[in-house]
C-alpha cells in the first residue's frame, strides 16, 4: 500500500488547540479593574481639576446655594433674600434685599406723602443684562420720575423675577406687592406668556399653566444612584457625559415641565387660543388686585430683538408676540387702565443701532473670556461698556443699560401724560 493510504495514518488523536481567549479575557478584566481602581484613587486625592470630590457628588443644598432663586409654596420660586450676584465679574452687580426683591428695601407701611410705583415683569424687569442695580429700568424710572416731578418722595419697586409670566406676577402682587401700598402698578410682560401659550412639550395648554410651570421639586436620589455615587469614577463619567447635575442648578430644568435643552423646537405646532385667553384673564386679575388697594394700573408693550429668538418657530413666536401686544392694548382700553406702547420706541431705536456697535457685544464677551490676558480683559470691558451705552438689546427682550434707560424714560413720559404724577 502507498504511504499516502489513509489506512496507514496514525490512529493517535490530534493535539487540542491552545485555548488563549479565556486567558486574554481575564487579563483584560484585571487590567481594567486596576485602571479603574487607580483612577478612583486619583479622583479621591483631588488631583484632577474640575473633578474634585465635592464637585462630583455635591449635595443638593450646595448646588442650589449657588442659585439666585429658591422654591416658594405659592410662586413656584422666588428671589433669594440678601443675595448679591456679580457673575464673577468686576462690573456687574445684582442685589436682592432682605424682602427678596431687587433694589433698596422700602418701609411698610408706606410713609406719608410717598408715591410708590411697583413694577411687575420677568428677567427684563429684574434686570438680567443691565450692569448694576441702578441701571435696571425700574431704577432708571425712579430717577426720571424724581427729576421731572422735582421730588425724592417717589419710590419705584422692582418686583421682576427672571422667568415669571403674568401667572407668577399676579400671585406676587396679591401676596407680597399689595403690602407695599403701591399707587401705580406697571405690567411689563409678553415673551414669557407668549411661550407659555405656545409650549408643546407639557401636553395640551392648560388654564392654570400646569403644562408649563413645574412644581419645584424635592429631589431624592434613587437607591441605585445612592450606591453608584460611592464611586467617584461613576460620578466623573456622569458629569462628563450626562446633564444630571445641570438639572439641580438650571432654573429652567427645575421650573418648566419636561424641560429639555436639546429639544428641537418646543414652540412649534398648532396654536391654541387658551394661552392667549389666559394672558387676558391674568391682566384683568392683576388690575383687580391693584385696584383693590387703590392703585392705578398701566400695561406696557415689550420690545424685542426678533431675529434673536431661538428655535425654528420664529414666525409663530413673532405672530404670538404681536397678538399678545394687541391683548395688552385691548385690555387697557376695556379696563380703563393706562397703556404705554414702548415696543415701537425700543425696536425703532434698535433698528438705528449701527452694525459696528452691535458687533461689540460678541467681541467684548470673547475678550472678557480671556482669563489669562489682563489686556484682553481690559479691552473687553471697554467694549462692553460702550455697547451698554449705545446698544438697546443684548438678546431677545433683554436690555442694555441704554435700552433700560430708554424704556424708563418712555414709561415716565406716559405716566406724566396720563396724569398719575405732575411734572415740576
Amino acid at each position: 500500500m502507498s504511504p499516502q493510504d489513509p489506512s496507514h495514518r496514525s490512529s493517535q488523536p490530534a493535539a487540542a488547540p491552545v485555548r488563549r481567549r479565556p486567558r486574554l479575557v481575564r487579563l483584560a478584566f484585571w487590567s481594567l479593574l486596576l485602571a479603574l481602581l487607580a483612577l478612583e484613587g486619583i479622583l479621591r486625592l483631588g488631583w484632577v481639576p474640575g473633578y474634585q470630590p465635592d464637585q462630583l457628588r455635591p449635595t443638593l443644598e450646595s448646588l442650589q446655594a449657588k442659585a439666585m432663586s429658591e422654591g416658594h409654596p405659592y410662586l413656584a420660586y422666588a428671589l433669594k433674600p440678601n443675595r448679591v450676584e456679580t457673575g464673577g465679574t468686576s462690573y456687574k452687580r445684582a442685589t436682592h434685599n432682605a424682602a427678596g426683591y431687587r433694589g433698596p428695601l422700602v418701609e411698610i407701611p408706606k410713609p406719608e406723602g410717598v408715591y410708590r410705583v411697583l413694577c411687575l415683569g420677568g428677567s427684563s424687569t429684574h434686570g438680567t443684562t443691565p450692569n448694576t442695580d441702578e441701571t435696571t429700568w425700574p431704577a432708571r424710572l425712579q430717577a426720571h420720575l424724581r427729576e421731572q416731578a422735582g421730588t425724592d418722595r417717589i419710590e419705584v419697586l422692582n418686583f421682576g423675577v427672571f422667568g415669571y409670566s403674568t401667572f407668577e406676577s399676579l400671585v406676587n402682587l396679591a401676596f407680597r406687592g399689595v403690602d407695599y401700598q403701591p399707587d401705580l402698578v406697571l405690567v411689563y410682560h409678553t415673551i414669557n406668556d407668549m411661550r407659555c401659550a405656545l409650549y408643546n412639550m407639557g401636553g395640551p395648554i392648560q388654564r392654570d399653566n400646569t403644562h408649563w410651570r413645574a412644581i419645584w421639586p424635592v429631589v431624592m436620589p434613587s437607591p441605585a444612584e445612592t450606591v453608584l455615587e460611592k464611586s467617584l469614577v461613576y460620578c466623573a463619567l456622569r458629569k462628563r457625559f450626562t446633564h444630571y447635575l445641570d438639572r439641580f442648578t438650571k432654573l429652567d430644568a427645575f421650573a418648566i415641565v419636561n424641560y429639555d435643552p436639546s429639544a428641537p423646537d418646543p414652540y412649534s405646532g398648532e396654536v391654541h387660543d387658551q394661552g392667549f385667553e389666559n394672558f387676558r384673564r391674568n391682566l384683568r386679575s392683576i388690575a383687580s388686585v391693584a385696584r383693590g388697594v387703590g392703585a392705578n394700573v398701566m400695561f406696557i408693550t415689550q420690545g424685542c430683538d426678533r431675529q434673536d429668538m431661538g428655535a425654528g418657530s420664529k414666525q409663530l413666536q413673532w405672530d404670538a408676540m404681536d397678538r399678545m401686544g394687541d391683548i395688552l392694548r385691548e385690555s387697557a382700553h376695556e379696563l380703563g387702565a393706562g397703556f404705554c406702547d414702548a415696543r415701537p420706541v425700543l425696536e425703532d431705536a434698535f433698528a438705528r443701532v449701527s452694525p459696528e456697535v452691535q458687533a461689540l457685544e460678541a467681541e467684548s464677551q470673547m475678550l472678557l473670556r480671556s482669563k489669562d490676558s489682563p489686556e484682553d480683559q481690559a479691552r473687553g470691558l471697554e467694549l462692553w461698556m460702550r455697547f451698554s451705552r449705545e446698544g438697546i438689546f443684548t438678546g431677545e427682550v433683554h436690555l442694555t443699560d441704554h435700552g433700560a434707560d430708554l424704556l424708563a424714560s418712555t414709561v415716565a413720559k406716559t405716566i406724566f401724560a396720563a396724569g398719575y404724577l405732575q411734572p415740576q
